[in-house]
């Protein structure tokens, strides 16, 4: 009996005794070469929620470790991840030093599994774009950036991955948007707009490739591009960037429309600050495009403002809120092939459109004990477009539309090397709209996915689901299970294969369900009863990290297979008497292919790389290609890096889209037109830092070719444009 009572004294109060058998780990993160502290250095230790930021001097501390082994790692910007398995048996200090990385590649991400983790240990493809890529680059918008990334695509405001999207009307997207882990999708048109944010505030951006469903809900289905916004290591930055350019006159007389120059131009200001208070993130953009067409003019308006409250025992306090306005042209499509650059015939060219985007959120993050937490968001994402013609015209537009986003999501470690990630989201979308109705439709879901480690942390598996219901006040109620598995095996340090399976959804938004347009020629009927959109997907990959003969080198690599039902795209009503659109689910189609990454750096002043994807996209209705798709894709580059000198050469082939709707021809003038894309940019940076003065003067030449071609169906991509451009930045 008194044995019976002693280890049940000995179960009770070990929570005690275990928190008096707690040690500290202090030191000093710095750069190997230089020997120079490195602020704003992430120490973790993995497998618990303890962790710690370094300071200017590079100093950082954590407390209240119970005594035990761990695995440590230090991440920074720009510097090889750091890992070491460590013994805590009393107080204890270290100096970490870190390499520069040789060559750009992922170290760690966030959008995997919805919390920071090694790349090493993701059993998906994923490729990030990071500070590396950011540098020395004159591009004003994020597209720009993203449009280099291998098997991506994106035209005007639809992101497609591995083909996952073609021409959609401007409805629907099968890639989710996300900031900071807050969804950017608008709530009548599910739009996903890369370009509503400035560049400036990017930390990096990670492109998850591939059904994430299961973790991130309907319009993951195609995967997830994640923008981590940048948070601040000095006291306080502020920088300001100018940047102006014009498009060089076309070689054809037929599109010369004007003898003005036309011009682009950008200012960008950027506050970072960090003291007692928290941390603080503000930027303002304004862009003034003259376009290289006729009538595509444009006025742009970013905001980001992001404010993070660190308090006491690891718990955070976050807001943000956001803002965008355009007002441009409204014109759709080009005049035809021989006319690019001028819209449609008769085409009124008084026609403007205004648009205007606010969003604020708020998110909360706190400990359980050691080894779990939980986290809380909140947000309110509105848009707004309208036309300025008459509500009487066939042309007039209108839609206000708000979605609201709730999420409460906890991470546990049930055991040793393992996680349990689960949550639930409840999304409300309203939706005021003269051409889409008054309408409300809500997603619940539920999420867990688990991650374990096996074998001496060789091998790693994950296997979760999700449970999606879908309410509309005017169609069917939809529920949908999405699970997901995968395993990762380390065969050596730097080498692995992994694979993983899973099944996306979608579901139709507002406007596929419910739109009624007259438009540029053609009508677009409702269709409310469509169905989700499922899919399978496929994947086995490996990756290769290791140095041979002296060069560093990075592959990645997979093989993948997407298996669609009920696929939702735009179709012609033959039996009209005028060309009628409506969106309807398609019966089966599939998508397979293969891609690889390759980066070597083999001088220190010197990287390349290359990117290759195939995709092979059938109908299996009518054993014909899927419309509007590719099959090939190569992305590659060369950088040249001295002192403070950076030079780029980015370079972009799409092959010629293989089949495209017939009948747009009732609609459009020269339909089909469309050639393979070359596109191949020029950039040069000089930063004057070593010269204390603080300034950088950027140089680019994009589309250096001025090679023709389209990225969205009667509209001419744009042509060759210079730009100059200065930031001066001022640090404390």
């Amino acid at each position: 009996m008194k044995k019976q009572i002693a280890i049940f004294l000995i179960i009770l109060f070990s929570p005690i005794i275990k928190s008096l058998a707690q040690v500290q780990l202090s030191g000093y993160v710095y750069d190997k070469v230089e020997n120079r502290s490195l602020p704003g250095a992430k120490i973790q230790l993995e497998g618990t929620i303890l962790g710690a930021v370094s300071n200017n001097d590079g100093y950082f501390k954590i407390t209240k470790i119970p005594k035990g082994n761990y695995n440590l790692m230090v991440i920074a910007s720009g510097y090889e991840t750091y890992k070491e398995r460590i013994l805590l048996l009393s107080d204890t200090t270290i100096s970490i030093g870190l390499k520069i990385k040789e060559i750009s590649k992922p170290e760690v991400v966030v959008t995997a599994s919805r919390r920071m983790q090694s790349y090493e240990d993701v059993p998906l493809s994923i490729t990030t774009i990071d500070q590396d890529y950011f540098k020395g680059k004159n591009y004003f918008e994020m597209k720009e950036y993203v449009n280099f990334v291998s098997g991506v695509n994106v035209s005007a405001d639809n992101i497609s991955i591995r083909g996952s999207s073609g021409f959609q009307f401007g409805a629907g997207s099968r890639v989710t948007l996300l900031v900071d882990g807050f969804p950017f999708l608008s709530g009548d048109i599910g739009e996903a707009n890369l370009n509503i944010i400035s560049p400036d505030i990017a930390n990096r951006i990670e492109i998850l490739k591939g059904s994430g469903s299961a973790l991130y809900g309907s319009s993951a289905m195609g995967g997830v591009v994640n923008l981590i916004t940048k948070e601040p290591e000095n006291a306080l930055t502020i920088s300001t960037q100018v940047n102006s350019g014009v498009y060089t006159n076309p070689k054809y007389e037929e599109w010369k429309y004007t003898d003005n120059i036309r011009t682009k131009s950008n200012i960008t200001t950027t506050i970072l600050a960090n003291n007692s208070v928290g941390k603080l993130l503000v930027n303002a953009q304004y862009i003034n495009d003259e376009s290289y067409r006729m009538f595509n003019r444009s006025n742009k308006i970013n905001f980001y403002g992001r404010y993070i409250k660190p308090f006491n025992g690891g718990k955070r306090l976050g807001f943000f809120a956001f803002a965008n306005y355009i007002h441009s042209d409204d014109a759709k499509y080009w005049k035809g092939a021989y006319n690019a650059t001028l819209p449609q015939e008769d085409f009124d060219l008084s026609r403007r459109i205004e648009r205007s985007r606010f969003a604020v959120g708020v998110d909360y993050l706190s400990p359980i004990g050691l080894n779990s937490f939980y986290q809380i968001k909140t947000s309110l994402y509105r848009t707004n477009f309208e036309s300025n013609l008459p509500k009487t015209d066939n042309n007039y537009r209108q839609s206000t539309s708000y979605s609201n986003f709730n999420e409460f999501q906890i991470n546990h470690h049930l055991f040793k090397n393992s996680m349990v990630t689960s949550g639930i989201t409840i999304i409300n979308n309203w939706v005021n709209s003269f051409q889409y109705g008054d309408r409300k439709q809500s997603l619940f879901s539920f999420f867990t996915q688990g991650e374990f480690s096996i074998l001496e942390r060789k091998l790693e598996a994950t296997g979760g689901i999700r449970l999606d219901y879908d309410v509309s006040d005017s169609s069917e109620n939809f529920f949908e299970i999405s699970p997901r598995f995968g395993l990762i095996y380390k065969i050596m340090s730097g080498f692995n294969i992994r694979t993983s399976v899973g099944k996306g959804f979608r579901v139709a938004t507002i406007s596929e369900r419910f739109s009624s347009i007259r438009a540029g020629g053609y009508t677009i009927e409702p269709n409310p009863n469509l169905s989700p959109e499922k899919s399978w997907n496929f994947e086995l990959g490996t990756s290769f990290d290791k140095e041979i003969f002296g060069w560093s080198w990075f592959i990645d690599g997979a093989i993948f297979y997407t298996r669609y039902q009920n696929l939702i795209e735009p179709q012609f009503d033959t039996n009209a008497s005028t060309p009628t659109i409506r969106f309807r689910n398609i019966a089966n189609s599939e998508i397979k292919g293969f891609d690889i990454s390759i980066r070597t750096r083999p001088h220190k002043n010197f990287e390349t790389n290359f990117n290759f994807t195939y995709l092979d996209p059938l109908d299996l209705n009518t054993n014909e290609v899927l419309k509007f798709r590719s099959r090939f894709y190569v992305t590659s580059g060369i950088n040249f890096t001295y002192e403070n000198l950076n030079l780029s050469l980015p370079y972009k082939f799409v092959s010629k889209i293989v089949k495209v709707e017939e009948q747009l021809r009732f609609i459009l003038k020269d339909y089909a037109v469309r050639v393979p894309i070359h596109l191949l940019d020029f950039n040069a940076s000089y930063n004057f830092n070593s010269s204390k003065l603080p300034l950088e003067v950027t140089f680019s030449v994009q589309n250096l070719l001025d090679y023709y071609y389209i990225d969205l169906v009667g509209n001419l991509a744009p042509t060759r444009f210079i730009s100059l451009g200065l930031k001066y930045t001022f640090q404390k």
